[in-house]
């Protein structure tokens, strides 16, 4: 009987060891390779598209799980599961066929550059990780980068940022934040040799979010030029991962800080472009803008060519903010019949809103109207008063 009794204490003492080793060895597995990123290789998917586009945020709903993006810019998605005439299979963009690191997806992003207008173009990726990376704690993040043939440059400035809120924007413009991990050095990319870019952090708060991009002005950023490609730097991303830091697995040194443009002038209802140009103001819903650079052959509606720069303006202010809607008004003085004037008026803000249609405005988020004499800014009793009077605005309806 004691024999017994000392057998089953000996079983349950092993048993118990043994528990206690897998779970050791368990979490010992976990903490190496757990990983925080969901969909960490772009690998599941809502459908794998053929064409390019530039819907924003709505392509990432489209075709994405768990990846978006925090800008309206556009990522896209390369995969081998398209036919291999589709624009976004991989071989349509390389005579070497770069690939994805691993499974049949990859993402590509422009960090360097411009895109359909003069201001930086950068794209971004944005997920949520599985879990929250908690304040204090350290850990280690990478993601695998390869230059796209087609890109003329390379850059550094490749970076991770982890956020402890989500951030989203209604607009085209790069974002201006100092990440914890980035390139320091413009990442050169062979054929299709991918290259690791990595770092340990810690946390400075509790994090939820992982977006990738670059998060400096261009003029902040390295490039290495070369001879074929097109504009701007672009690079596939694919195998990102971030899990706990290993024990005695050093810091990372502290990448530059981000430093954002000046602020740009806000508008007290009304503002010209007399002395500044529609880059240096930020608008909301309601301003107005007095468009002074506008020019129309005399008593007609025809736009005489040095009209050009300032409706180019507007038309790339349209495309940086795609969700902004606005009115185009025209205005004259008190010359001539009230009937006239009118029919005038309107003649001429339609011929605004037909020049930004041609140049890539889009027709649905424009709308213009004739007010005649009817809203002078001036007196129209000197030539100089009925001069402003003649004008072109357009007021912010949504942003």
């Amino acid at each position: 009987m004691f024999s017994k009794k000392i057998y089953w204490v000996g079983i349950t003492w092993l048993a118990m060891t043994i528990t206690s080793y897998a779970q050791g060895l368990l979490q010992q597995v976990r903490e190496e390779t757990y990983n925080y990123v969901p969909n960490p290789g772009f690998e599941e998917t809502l459908g794998e598209p053929c064409r390019w586009n530039q819907k924003g945020i709505s392509f990432m709903e489209e075709y994405f799980r768990e990846w978006t993006s925090p800008t309206e810019t556009t990522p896209d998605l390369f995969s081998t599961r398209v036919e291999q005439d589709c624009w976004a299979h991989p071989r349509k963009h390389s005579p070497i066929r770069q690939m994805p690191k691993s499974g049949d997806n990859m993402v590509g992003i422009k960090i360097q550059g411009t895109g359909g207008t003069p201001t930086f173009w950068h794209e971004y990726l944005m997920v949520k990780l599985d879990s929250t990376l908690y304040a204090g704690q350290r850990y280690y993040a990478e993601m695998w980068v390869l230059r796209s043939e087609r890109s003329a440059r390379a850059s550094n400035n490749l970076g991770l940022l982890f956020s402890d809120t989500l951030i989203q924007t209604n607009n085209r413009l790069p974002l201006y934040y100092t990440p914890q991990i980035n390139a320091e050095k413009p990442v050169q990319t062979k054929g299709n040799r991918w290259v690791k870019v990595s770092g340990v952090f810690d946390a400075p708060t509790d994090l939820h979010y992982l977006i990738i991009g670059n998060f400096y002005g261009d003029e902040q950023t390295e490039i290495i030029k070369y001879p074929e490609g097109e504009r701007g730097a672009y690079y596939y991303i694919d195998d990102v991962l971030v899990r706990d830091a290993k024990p005695g697995e050093k810091l990372s040194p502290a990448p530059k800080k981000s430093i954002p443009p000046p602020p740009k002038r806000k508008i007290e209802q009304v503002a010209s472009t007399d002395d500044e140009p529609i880059t240096a103001f930020q608008f909301e819903v309601g301003d107005i803008m007095e468009l002074r650079n506008i020019f129309f052959e005399f008593d007609k509606a025809e736009l005489l060519p040095e009209s050009k720069d300032e409706l180019d303006m507007l038309a790339d202010l349209l495309y940086d903010f795609p969700h902004m809607e606005i009115e185009i008004s025209g205005h004259t003085d008190n010359i001539g019949s009230a009937e006239y004037n009118q029919k005038l008026s309107e003649a001429r803000s339609k011929a605004v809103v037909d020049y930004l249609v041609k140049n890539k405005a889009d027709k649905s988020r424009l709308s213009y109207k004739g007010y005649g004499m009817s809203k002078p800014v001036a007196s129209n009793e000197t030539d100089e008063g009925r001069q402003r009077n003649r004008r072109v605005e357009f007021k912010v309806i949504r942003n």
